[in-house]
């Protein structure tokens, strides 16, 4: 029942170029729509071109899991990835599906899959294939956040590459290099027992000077009521607003140091992205 409403709805959609059209017109309708950025008129026709064909080629599912990438709809770009790559028999260009199909992955930010995708290369007697592969998986490593791991594929990569020497891998280990040294524990232990140093530990002056400004006005105001009024006063009107500037201090400063390791990180991502074995 499906099929066939979907048969009707497809034959109906108003595409008065490819109504009457045969199989080849409505492919060409398609690969037109796609270049001009009308994915969604490209993916019907696709889809219409599939549905009215009795043998559909690799590349036909590839052009369609492309329109769905590009109109944003991944989870159905990778269908039809896995159909051009099952279907296609020669090796070079299967591997081109899969790796496509490794990228729809990451854009999810489902990077397990991603790795378990890669798998399915054939790199053998194929250094270009095996060389991409392990630029792909270390780059799926990076973003998973296993730097462990990232660090033992990406190096041997460099290496086979012979990029050792290049500027963008001496800053990739740079800037992982200044991240592994930040400490957010460090950081927010350090507001617990000096108010705002920890955010200045990592450069966030703004709040630091802030925080110690303001927890040394209150602290003031305390031993003001205490001298005016009594130790219970002190306790009961200002240690509460103490409290909660102090602890959102030392949050900060975590916060802070998150925001920097975060930072060094993307920029060791961008460096990463330069050394893309298409590049070499």
């Amino acid at each position: 029942m499906q099929k066939l409403l979907f048969a009707l709805v497809i034959s109906i959609f108003p595409f008065f170029q490819i109504f009457s059209q045969s199989v080849e017109g409505t492919l060409q309708f398609a690969k037109e729509q796609f270049e001009a950025g009308n994915y969604s008129n490209s993916v019907l026709a696709y889809e219409r071109a599939i549905y009215f064909s009795e043998n559909t080629s690799p590349d036909t599912y590839f052009k369609l899991a492309e329109a769905y990438f590009l109109k944003g709809n991944v989870e159905r770009a990778i269908r039809f990835y896995n159909n051009a790559s099952f279907l296609e028999q020669n090796i070079e260009q299967k591997n081109e599906y899969i790796f496509k199909k490794c990228l729809a992955y990451l854009s999810i930010n489902n990077y397990n899959q991603a790795i378990i995708t890669l798998g399915a290369v054939n790199d053998f007697n194929n250094p270009e294939a095996n060389l991409k592969k392990q630029y792909f998986k270390s780059i799926a490593y990076y973003l998973k956040e296993d730097y462990d791991q990232f660090q033992s594929i990406f190096d041997n990569y460099i290496e086979e590459m012979d990029l050792n020497s290049y500027d963008a891998y001496l800053m990739v280990n740079n800037f992982n290099t200044k991240a592994d040294k930040v400490k957010p524990n460090l950081a927010m232990w350090m507001s617990v027992v000096i108010p705002g140093s920890g955010q200045l530990l990592y450069g966030n002056w703004k709040d630091g000077l802030n925080s110690m400004g303001l927890t040394a006005a209150l602290v003031g105001l305390y031993f003001n009521y205490v001298v005016q009024f009594s130790l219970v006063e002190g306790y009961l009107v200002v240690l509460p607003w103490f409290q909660r500037y102090h602890k959102g201090g030392y949050m900060i400063a975590k916060e802070t140091a998150l925001d920097k390791e975060e930072e060094y990180r993307a920029k060791a991502y961008g460096q990463i992205l330069k050394l893309h074995p298409g590049l070499f």
